[in-house]
C-alpha cells in the first residue's frame, strides 16, 4: 500500500507539472473534529456539575430541593378537582381554627319596571277611533285611564305588602300582632276600596275603549277614601315603630332581602306604605284632570262634587295627621331651662309645619310650628333616642311677627365668613316677637324656594286662625327691606 505523503513543493521535480495541495486536515478533518470535541467537552461538563451538585450541596439548600435533584417528587396538591377542593377547605379550617367564612350576599336581581303606557297606545287597529274623537274627547280619555291605571299599580303594591310582608312577618314571628298593627295600620281595608273602583271604571267603558260618564261612579265611590283618615294618621307612630325595629338585626335582614328582590321594584316597606298615602293626597288633582276636559254639563256637576268631596276627606286627613304629629313630637321635646316651658306647647293639639332651618350663625335648628306657639329646638340624642331640646325662648302664635325677606339683603354665616363677599343669602325670613324685650328674633334660611313658600304659607294661616279668635293681638309685618337686627338678637 502506497502512502501519500504531502510534499511542500507546488510543482513536480522531474516533469515540472503544478501539484494542488489540498490540505485534508485543515479544511475537513479539524472542523469535524473541534464539534466533536465540544460536544463531548459539554457533556463532561453537565456530568461533573450535577455530581458535584449530588455530592456537595450547599447549607442552604433544602430537603425539598435535594429530593427534586434526584428525581422524587411529591405532589403537593392533590390533582383531583373534588380532593382539590377537600383539601383547601381542611386546611383553611385547620388555619381559621374551624371558622365559617363569612356570609356573602348575592348581587341584587334586577327590578321589575312597570310599562307607561297611555290610553292611546291601548287603542289597536288602524287609528280610526283616534281619528274620529276631537283633542279635548281625547285628553279626556287619558286622563280616565290615567286613573284607572293608577288604581291597578296601587293594588299590586298593597297586596306587596300585605302579602309579601305583612303576612310573612307575621308567619316568621318577627313582629306582635300589636306591632304589625301600628305599623301596616287598617291595611286590608285599603285593598277592596280601590278594587271597587277598577270594577266601576270598567262597567262604564264601551266596547270600543272610550269612557262617556264617569263622574256619578266617582261621587258615589269617594266617600269610601275615609279609611285613609285613620291610615295616614297612624303612619306617624308606625314610622318610628319601623325604625326601631330595623335594629334588630333579622327584621333588618328580612326587609333587605325584599327591598333586594324584582318584585319590591327597589323599593323599601315604608316606600310602598307611603306611596298609598301619596296617590290619595293626590285624587283632587286627578278628578280635576277629569273634569277640566268634560263637556257634558250633568258628568262635570257630578265630577265638580267628587272633587269637593275629596279635598273635604283630605283636609280631615291632613288635620288627623297634624294632630298625631303633635302628640308624638310634644313627646319628644325636652327643655334646657325650666322658664322655657310653655302653656301653649301642652295645649297646642295640630302640628301646622315642621322642619329643618338654619339660623343666620349657619347652626341648624328643628322648627316646629303648632297651631299656638312656634317652638325652634335642636336635635340631641338622650339615653339613645333622638330628643328636641328647646332653643332660645318659643314664640306664642299671639305674639310672633312675620318678616319676608328679599335674597341678597343679609349674610348668613359664622363671624369669621360675615366680611366674605363670595357668601349671599337665599330663601330667608325672620321671625321675632312683637315685642323686642320678650325674646330673641331669629333669621332663618330655608333649603329652596318652594321650602320657604311653604313655611310663609303656614305661619300666615296660623296668624290669620290667632287673628280671627283675638284680631288686636296680632301683628303681621312683610317689609321688602330690613337690615340684619345686630347679634345680641340672636345668638348661639
Amino acid at each position: 500500500m502506497e502512502t501519500l505523503v504531502l510534499s511542500s513543493f507546488k510543482s513536480c521535480l522531474h516533469c515540472g507539472v503544478s501539484i494542488n495541495i489540498v490540505d485534508f486536515d485543515a479544511n475537513y478533518l479539524w472542523p469535524i473534529q473541534r464539534d466533536l470535541q465540544k460536544k463531548s467537552r459539554r457533556k463532561s461538563l453537565l456530568r461533573v456539575s450535577s455530581l458535584a451538585n449530588l455530592l456537595s450541596p450547599k447549607a442552604s439548600r433544602k430537603p425539598e430541593t435535594f429530593k427534586r435533584t434526584l428525581s422524587f417528587k411529591v405532589p403537593l396538591v392533590p390533582t383531583n378537582h373534588h380532593q382539590r377542593n377537600h383539601g383547601n377547605s381542611h386546611n383553611n379550617t385547620t388555619t381559621n381554627n374551624n371558622t365559617i367564612s363569612p356570609y356573602k350576599a348575592p348581587p341584587p336581581s334586577p327590578g321589575r319596571c312597570r310599562l307607561a303606557r297611555t290610553w292611546s297606545d291601548m287603542m289597536t287597529g288602524d287609528g280610526t277611533m283616534l281619528s274620529t274623537l276631537s283633542c279635548q274627547d281625547i285628553k279626556r280619555q287619558e286622563a280616565i285611564y290615567e286613573l284607572y291605571q293608577g288604581e291597578l299599580d296601587l293594588i299590586e303594591d298593597l297586596n306587596v305588602v300585605k302579602n309579601t310582608y305583612q303576612d310573612c312577618m307575621r308567619k316568621l314571628q318577627l313582629m306582635t300582632e300589636g306591632e304589625l298593627g301600628q305599623i301596616f295600620g287598617n291595611l286590608d281595608n285599603l285593598i277592596p276600596v280601590h278594587e271597587d273602583l277598577v270594577n266601576r271604571m270598567k262597567t262604564q267603558r264601551r266596547p270600543d275603549g272610550t269612557t262617556a260618564e264617569i263622574g256619578q261612579e266617582l261621587k258615589d265611590w269617594i266617600p269610601r277614601l275615609r279609611v285613609y283618615v285613620s291610615f295616614c294618621a297612624n303612619q306617624v307612630f308606625g314610622k318610628v315603630l319601623l325604625d326601631d325595629k330595623k335594629e334588630e338585626p333579622a327584621i333588618d335582614d328580612f326587609l333587605q332581602r325584599c327591598q333586594d328582590s324584582p318584585f319590591s321594584r327597589k323599593l323599601d316597606l315604608w316606600g310602598l306604605l307611603d306611596g298609598a298615602r301619596s296617590r290619595f293626597m293626590k285624587y283632587p288633582l286627578l278628578l280635576k284632570s277629569i273634569l277640566k276636559y268634560t263637556s257634558d254639563w250633568l258628568d262635570a256637576q257630578n265630577l265638580s262634587e267628587a272633587v269637593r268631596l275629596a279635598e273635604e276627606i283630605v283636609g280631615d286627613a291632613d288635620k288627623r295627621t297634624g294632630e298625631a304629629k303633635c302628640v308624638y313630637y310634644r313627646s319628644r321635646i325636652t327643655y334646657l331651662y325650666d322658664d322655657q316651658k310653655h302653656a301653649d306647647i301642652e295645649n297646642a293639639s295640630t302640628l301646622l309645619c315642621n322642619g329643618t332651618l338654619k339660623n343666620n350663625k349657619g347652626s341648624k335648628l328643628q322648627l316646629f310650628l303648632f297651631d299656638t306657639i312656634l317652638v325652634l329646638t335642636r336635635l340631641v340624642t338622650q339615653g339613645g333616642y333622638q330628643r328636641f331640646q328647646v332653643y332660645r325662648d318659643p314664640i306664642p302664635i299671639s305674639d310672633l311677627v312675620l318678616e319676608d325677606l328679599k335674597d341678597g339683603e343679609v349674610k348668613m354665616g359664622s363671624f369669621r365668613s360675615a366680611f366674605s363677599s363670595s357668601q349671599t343669602s337665599k330663601n330667608v325670613f325672620r321671625v321675632s316677637f312683637t315685642e323686642s324685650g320678650k325674646g330673641q328674633s331669629h333669621t332663618l334660611m330655608s333649603n329652596d324656594e318652594h321650602d320657604k313658600r311653604q313655611w310663609l304659607n303656614s305661619i300666615r294661616s296660623a296668624l290669620n286662625n290667632v287673628k280671627k279668635e283675638s284680631p288686636e293681638i296680632v301683628a303681621v309685618h312683610l317689609a321688602p327691606n330690613v337690615r340684619l337686627h345686630s347679634d345680641s338678637s340672636e345668638g348661639e
